[in-house]
């Protein structure tokens, strides 16, 4: 059993969970973190238990998480957006073709540096 640290303020969906088993070839205990994280500091004490950790978080957390991953598998989920062949109504009664998220797998981040200044 792996214990994953689940970042988003989302239910991951039975796609994602059933592919993430895949990845890691085992099956997988979700520890869900579904508040906004200001600062990596807190998501500390649940990554210290964990093997692994999927993660819906901006580039600069997600660079600043990078350091205390440790070893551990971060990942993130890859969706596409497919048009579903339906339309529908805008606030402004405008129809529109409608779009479904789809899971299209995981994605391991290796190595991330980030450097920026204010402007």
């Amino acid at each position: 059993m792996k214990r994953v640290l689940w970042v988003s303020r989302h239910q991951m969906t039975g796609e994602q969970f059933a592919d993430l088993e895949r990845v890691l070839n085992a099956p997988v205990e979700l520890v869900a973190w579904r508040e906004t994280v200001q600062d990596v500091s807190e998501l500390l004490p649940a990554l210290a238990d964990a093997d692994a950790v999927a993660v819906v978080l901006p580039v600069e957390l997600l660079a600043q998480l990078m350091p205390f991953a440790a070893g551990k598998p971060v990942l993130q989920a890859v969706s596409g957006r497919e048009a579903t062949g339906r339309l529908t109504a805008t606030s402004d009664g405008r129809l529109e073709p409608e779009f479904a998220f789809v899971h299209k797998g995981w994605r391991q981040i290796l190595r991330l540096e980030l450097e920026t200044r204010l402007l």
